[in-house]
């Protein structure tokens, strides 16, 4: 009998049984409760794409084989079919049916596209024993470069042990949404279960029916489109990488975002894992917005930006820089470091002391703003509190307001020590001043389902004209000279940056953190580029350990924006 006439057979028997016979059936099985039957429809989880639609967690369109070798043909034949359909050798099965073993299911999930071709295998034998079930597999496309985002959900049995970092499990049970917006955002994600009621025939093949009892419709989980771009996150993730290699760090940052809408279009972090693969030790430590570091240097700009706006000071106020400073009698001194070996930078002006990263200048600022006035600043800048970006265990940074000496606290803020912040945060602050002085809250989600987030309300933290001048003073670190930043410059375009390096305070804790953040381009800024080193071992000033790492991100951003040439600058000499 030729395949078609077998569809037509088929098809016949199924509308006689589902409209002819219908009502003689489901009172024949409300009767004997024999052959209804209940299924649980799975809903599907819902995926999470990048903003240029690129997949970064879907479930896997995967299925699970299983034979029972009593319900299928003995024959060669049949078994050749099924594994040219399946990839699996027709001596397996045939080996398999003759140990006189009743079933077999097999690990390695089947494609769909094998999936479909089984099918066929099945109705064109009418092989009943053979089939597949939907595996729960989860994919991430984008591997390591996006997991301590995206997060992880795993399926395989594993004994939790440990607390990991910062209370995060290094192992986890069945099924969890362990880390990032998997876990976060697992009510959007997970959807609902359906029932489906229906007959079964006496093959036991399932047949959905209207009956009395309709179930119940399944809901899939709703999916998410972030903010993130699938190119500068992938390589951003490989920036950092090579930055905390080469300098044998503890970890390290580098964010991407949009000053005007706050969008988040890269969040890379290195040591990474693989969601993919099989997970080891600790995982899912997000140091861009779980870390709470100093900002060091790159703090000094945002003193600065605070200064000027109250009146305090201009781009021509002078500072006397000796290399050291006595705030208070009693107090430890605040010291200059001009890279050279010698401290003091003698005569600056605004614009040298942010090119040379002047840490007397800096607290000479923050002491004329004064402490009600900067404390209120960096409220509004957000750096004391979570961005609720929708990452787990997200930190919000720290400051003493019981601090007992608090003229000398005060000076240190000035340029980035006595306070903390994340990486985000601090990228957030530098944000509001590529935007004209209006803070947007940084957004990681676009979208759930269909409905577009909107952007966040923005918030006037600084006058635009104080702003312009501050671009100016972010051109002299990498245009100058003298800058710091000046090994940073890109032939034809004018960057504006800041770089900064703190040393690690606390008991028992060494070290630095080496950060570059900076504005591709100076002016009208596309982008916001924050590149933060925790740690590195190999060097540890901000130019050389986080700069390199910078500089190649912003390369990328030129070419992901198709920016146009800067009019001058000195690279373009």
């Amino acid at each position: 009998m030729g395949v078609g006439a077998m569809f037509v057979l088929a098809a016949l028997s199924q509308a006689k049984l589902q409209i002819l016979e219908r009502e003689n059936t489901i009172e024949l099985a409300n009767a004997t409760k024999r052959f209804t039957l209940r299924k649980i429809d799975k809903a599907r989880r819902g995926s999470i794409f990048s903003s240029d639609g690129k997949p970064l967690a879907q479930d896997a369109n995967a299925y699970e084989l299983t034979v029972q070798f009593a319900r299928v043909p003995k024959s060669d034949a049949f078994f050749l079919d099924l594994a040219n359909a399946t990839g699996i050798a027709a001596s397996e099965f045939s080996s398999i049916a003759e140990s006189g073993a009743k079933s077999k299911t097999w690990d390695d999930a089947v494609s769909s596209d094998r999936a479909e071709a089984i099918s066929e295998v099945k109705t064109k034998w009418r092989a009943d024993g053979v089939s597949l079930k939907a595996a729960a597999d989860r994919e991430y496309p984008l591997g390591e470069a996006a997991s301590c985002v995206v997060g992880v959900v795993r399926e395989q049995s594993q004994v939790v042990k440990g607390t990991g970092v910062n209370g995060i499990p290094p192992r986890f049970e069945r099924g969890v949404a362990a880390t990032g917006l998997e876990s976060s955002r697992n009510d959007l994600l997970t959807g609902q279960d359906g029932v489906r009621v229906g007959l079964t025939d006496r093959d036991g093949a399932f047949l959905p029916m209207r009956m009395e009892d309709e179930g119940k419709a399944r809901i899939d989980g709703k999916a998410i489109t972030l903010t993130i771009d699938s190119d500068l996150q992938d390589f951003a993730t490989q920036a950092i990488k090579k930055a905390v290699e080469e300098h044998d760090a503890e970890n390290g940052v580098a964010i991407v975002i949009t000053p005007g809408e706050g969008d988040i279009l890269a969040m890379a972090n290195w040591p990474s894992f693989d969601p993919n693969g099989h997970i080891q030790g600790e995982f899912g430590y997000n140091p861009a917005y779980m870390a709470q570091l100093e900002p060091g240097s790159t703090f000094k700009i945002l003193t600065l930006a605070k200064a000027m706006d109250e009146g305090k000071v201009d781009l021509n106020s002078i500072v006397q820089c000796r290399g050291v400073l006595s705030v208070t009698a009693k107090g430890k001194p605040v010291h200059c470091d001009s890279h050279h070996g010698n401290r003091a930078h003698g005569t600056t002006d605004s614009i040298k002391a942010i090119a040379k990263s002047c840490n007397v200048s800096a607290a000479t600022w923050a002491l004329r703003v004064g402490r009600p006035q900067m404390i209120d600043y960096i409220q509004k800048l957000g750096l004391l509190k979570r961005t609720g970006i929708g990452g787990t265990k997200e930190a919000r940074g720290l400051f003493r307001f019981d601090e007992y000496a608090q003229t000398l606290q005060l000076a240190h803020v000035g340029f980035g020590q006595s306070i903390t912040c994340t990486p985000l945060g601090l990228a957030s602050a530098f944000s509001m001043l590529g935007n004209g002085g209006t803070l947007v809250p940084p957004r990681l989600i676009k979208k759930v389902g269909d409905e577009e987030l909107p952007v966040g309300p923005g918030e006037r933290i600084l006058k635009e004209e104080t702003v312009d001048k501050m671009v100016t003073c972010l051109e002299s670190v990498i245009e100058s000279d003298s800058g710091t930043g000046k090994d940073l410059r890109i032939p034809g375009y004018r960057l504006g940056g800041k770089t900064g390096t703190a040393q690690k305070v606390g008991s028992g804790v060494k070290g630095y953190v080496s950060n570059f953040i900076g504005f591709v381009p100076a002016r009208n800024p596309r982008a916001v580029v924050l590149v933060m080193v925790n740690n590195p071992k190999k060097g540890y000033y901000g130019a050389t350990v986080a700069g390199p790492a910078f500089k190649e991100i912003a390369k990328q951003v030129i070419r992901h924006f198709n920016i146009p040439p800067s009019v001058t600058s000195k690279a373009g000499q």
